[in-house]
């Protein structure tokens, strides 16, 4: 807009603001006298065509069938108000300030018309481009005061007045308001009296000292509708055939203003990014994004009753934004997904007389697989110091929690660690301390070879008492040396349970007896209770493959036992391996929470919390009904001493009782499903998969050789060979020479026979090999990664011949997961599980056999499990019976 152009808006606002002081007048005598809005006269507001001409260069359009103005105003409809290129001595910003001036004017004048003629007159639906005014939802997010009497939004559209905005409570308090949606606009609560800030909402200071909720400005675009009103119905213009202008009503798509901006990565250096979508036919060239702020950022609008798969194409190469939701398109392509937020209903806090939980609302919707970042505002669940359920071993992870990383020298004798730390308040300073040296905000400390204790780590928020500690960490270097055989051909044997004093104990006669090596089961904290029954059994066997945290603290011993335990079985020749839980974390109701359930029989069961082995709190969404007294939200998965927040995750789909028919031949359920109930790692995420190779470097530094992945085809061949591949940078690109370890890939028939006999996307035995190459592994590396073969003894090799090296094959009879009526077939006089046939001498000869066979297997396995009894592994099951009657009956 030039100066002329400026000019002429300010003779018209000297005609406005006479017709602003006629408004004025007719207001202040229909506030005196009451009359009947049908009694006003038309022709006091009309009499200034300036007045016609502001609404039309503001795309008013007026509903009504009465109404003078409409024909008027549908002559100036195709005006409109434009900045365009500035001359002159002024600059654009001192035009655009003028601007500012007038609309402020404009939009004084369209309220008092529409305070004195709405509600007989017209109903006014805005359909703006440049959108100075918009109908926006604001709720308040964090705390939530479900049992707040009063809450009121303040802010700067409204003059911060303390009593004009009033908010309702469903679900959550929410008000919708008109605001300009051109400029950022700061807001606050109000609650019962106390001014509130969202801490789930941005914030930023007013110069003043004062810090306050901002709603950032929704960039203009050519494509942006934003509708003003919330009335079900708009203005449709038909033209008859006799030319003849009439007004209609008809029911309209819902249409919002969508804001899409690239999360994860961000790529600030980018030169050209587009939002390729269905909404466009999947065009690449289509919607340009804007970078605003080093941010891409695109407004579109979208009909927000459907939901919409995207990408982005950041300067030609096709992007997922692995922040937000992602969905698969059922054509085996993984597409971002735009859908609606749900909110569970009023009251937030559901009664007790109907047994209702959360459940539903964490559930997939369609082919969905993970949470939008949003769903971590339902983050810090953790009680605070003092707070209702703090126990010592919770540390500060109400405010602070993180983790350190290991990466390696390609000789593996220096590393540097680094700290990573998340903090609930984004603005905290932390500070970080090794080995008890003073605090910097230098957050990495390289170790030199010559470092020969464990290193302790604490990070502290800067002027507060808030702090953290993380587990020491050894390095490999420090390791005993296993001189005893070269670790590339051997026996292992699998010792079922047993504690880490007894195993150090067992090492002795192992090395003398020729074992090359001992597995262990996982090592990690894991979930435990002497407070409730679980299957008949107080903390059942398979409890220990639910992890609550990567501490090495299980119920077998504690870090340092399990240090001690290693030392002393590599120093009589044994390596020790690592059952390794990386797929899932614990059970669906599995937590510190108290959960209820509404049974077949229409009975509802309750249950409490259970604990980790290390003390250590976590968080399912799983039946509960309670919302969180810290995060004020209802719950969510989140693990802080990992730590895993509720994005980590994939959304909650059953696998295994319960699940389709098809659920273990299909490689989206085999992949985004929650196994048997467990909550499923979003192994897709760069965040989780760095995670997850951080606590198998851990695992290696401390003396372990290499490790079985359990459950290893619930992750896709190519999210785990990225794994392997970031693993191998870790260790400086170089693998140990004595390392290999073996994927848990069950298969137990043809209808397996798609992970391994036929190459595909989620073949293990032929792809797989080409994407750890795609990682940087070389042949002789992948030799290190083996497969535990399920199909032995009764349907080997499962698709008829070997189709990859026999050297790669770990075999072995009995296993732990045989112990209790499931695991794999071993087929009729070809196996023996030990508890059940209780043939000690059948069960002997199966072993002498897999150890007789001429094939190259070069690891071969056999278990060490435990006493039966009567009725199997579950021999004591009556004591288990009676344990659960007294505690019923609380007679402890």
């Amino acid at each position: 807009m030039c100066n002329a152009e400026i000019n002429k808006q300010k003779t018209n606002i000297n005609s406005l603001d006479r017709s602003l002081l006629e408004v004025s007048e007719i207001e202040e005598k229909q506030n005196n006298a009451i009359p009947n809005p049908s009694k006003l006269n038309d022709s006091k507001i009309t009499k200034d065509s300036s007045v016609l001409e502001l609404a039309a260069k503001e795309k008013l359009v007026i509903e009504t069938k009465t109404d003078p103005f409409v024909e008027n105003l549908k002559k100036l409809a195709s005006e409109e108000v434009e900045v365009k290129n500035v001359s002159g001595e002024e600059t654009e910003q001192d035009i655009l300030e003028k601007l500012d001036i007038l609309r402020a004017k404009k939009r004084k004048l369209f309220a008092s018309l529409m305070k004195i003629k709405g509600k007989k007159i017209f109903n006014i639906l805005l359909l703006t481009f440049s959108a100075p005014l918009a109908s926006t939802t604001i709720r308040l997010g964090s705390p939530i005061f479900p049992n707040a009497q009063n809450v009121f939004l303040v802010g700067e559209f409204n003059n911060w007045s303390t009593n004009t905005h009033k908010m309702t409570f469903n679900g959550g308090w929410s008000i919708n308001v008109e605001v300009d949606r051109t400029t950022k606009q700061q807001y606050k609560f109000i609650v019962d009296g106390r001014w509130t800030l969202d801490d789930s909402a941005p914030k930023e200071g007013d110069g003043k000292g004062n810090t306050n909720n901002v709603l950032l400005p929704i960039p203009p675009a050519s494509s942006t509708i934003i509708v003003t009103s919330s009335t079900t119905q708009s203005i449709t213009e038909t033209i008859s055939k006799t030319g003849t202008s009439t007004t209609s009503l008809s029911t309209p798509t819902p249409t919002s203003g969508s804001i899409f901006q690239l999360g994860n990565p961000r790529s600030e250096n980018a030169r050209n990014v587009f939002l390729a979508g269905d909404f466009n036919g999947w065009s690449a060239t289509a919607n340009r994004m804007t970078k605003i702020n080093n941010q891409w950022t695109i407004t579109l609008s979208l009909d927000t009753s459907k939901s919409y798969q995207y990408k982005y194409v950041i300067d030609g190469i096709w992007t997922l934004d692995s922040a937000a939701r992602q969905q698969d398109d059922g054509k085996g392509n993984i597409n971002n997904v735009y859908l609606q937020e749900t909110f569970p209903p009023f009251p937030y806090q559901l009664p007790a007389s109907n047994c209702a939980t959360f459940d539903n609302y964490d559930k997939c919707i369609s082919n969905e697989i993970t949470y939008p970042e949003t769903v971590n505002r339902r983050s810090w669940q953790t009680p605070p110091r003092n707070g209702t359920g703090y126990v010592t071993t919770y540390q500060d992870y109400s405010d602070l929690t993180g983790y350190a990383s290991i990466e390696y020298a390609a000789d593996h004798k220096s590393a540097t660690v680094t700290v990573h730390t998340f903090t609930k308040n984004t603005n905290a300073h932390v500070l970080y301390s090794f080995n008890g040296e003073k605090a910097t905000n230098i957050n990495k400390f390289h170790v030199p070879s010559d470092f020969k204790e464990a290193l302790k780590i604490k990070a502290t928020i800067a002027n507060t008492v808030t702090s953290l500690e993380l587990d020491p960490l050894n390095f490999l270097w420090q390791n005993t040396p296993v001189y005893k055989f070269d670790g590339k051909k051997g026996a292992i044997v699998e010792l079922f349970g047993w504690p880490y004093n007894d195993i150090a104990k067992e090492c002795e006669f192992l090395g003398k007896a020729g074992y090359m090596g001992v597995k262990i089961w996982p090592a990690n904290e894991h979930i435990t209770t002497d407070k409730y029954l679980q299957d008949g059994e107080l903390n059942n066997w398979y409890f220990v493959y639910q992890p609550v945290s990567f501490k090495l603290h299980s119920r077998f011993g504690t870090r340092d036992e399990l240090r001690s335990m290693i030392e002393t079985c590599r120093s009589n020749g044994v390596r020790v391996f690592a059952d390794a839980a990386f797929n899932q974390m614990t059970g669906g109701g599995n937590d510190i929470l108290e959960h209820r359930k509404l049974n077949k029989e229409s009975t509802c069961s309750s249950w409490g919390g259970k604990e980790g082995t290390a003390g250590s709190p976590f968080f399912t969404h799983s039946n509960t009904y309670k919302i969180s007294e810290f995060s004020n939200q209802r719950p969510a998965l989140e693990y802080p001493a990992v730590p895993f927040f509720p994005h980590d995750f994939h959304c909650e789909r059953m696998l295994g009782d319960g699940g389709p028919a098809n659920q273990w031949t299909d490689p989206f359920l085999l992949q985004y499903g929650w196994l048997v109930g467990m909550a499923d790692l979003n192994t897709g995420s760069e965040y989780v998969q760095n995670r997850i190779v951080d606590y198998l470097i851990d695992i290696l530094s401390i003396g372990f050789s290499g490790f079985r992945l359990d459950a290893a085809k619930h992750v896709s061949p190519k999210e785990l060979a990225i794994i392997f591949g970031k693993f191998k940078k870790k260790l400086g690109g170089k693998l140990p020479p004595d390392f290999f370890t073996w994927l848990e890939v069950l298969m137990d028939g043809d209808g397996d026979k798609f992970l391994a006999c036929y190459p595909g996307p989620y073949n293990y035995f032929l792809s797989f090999n080409d994407l750890l190459r795609e990682n940087g592994f070389t042949n002789e590396d992948i030799e290190q990664i083996k497969f535990f073969s399920s199909d032995y003894p009764k349907n080997f090799p499962i698709c008829g011949s070997y189709i990859i090296p026999q050297s790669r094959l770990l075999v072995q009879n009995d296993d732990h997961d045989n112990q209790f009526g499931n695991g794999r077939d071993l087929g009729v006089n070809k196996g023996s599980i030990l508890v059940k046939e209780k043939d000690i001498n059948k069960h002997r000869q199966f072993e002498i056999e897999l150890f007789k066979r001429k094939e190259d297997f070069k690891i071969r396995n056999i278990l060490s499990s435990y006493t039966f009894a009567d009725n199997g592994a579950k021999g004591y099951i009556k004591v288990f019976a009676y344990l659960n009657q007294k505690l019923k009956n609380h007679s402890f």
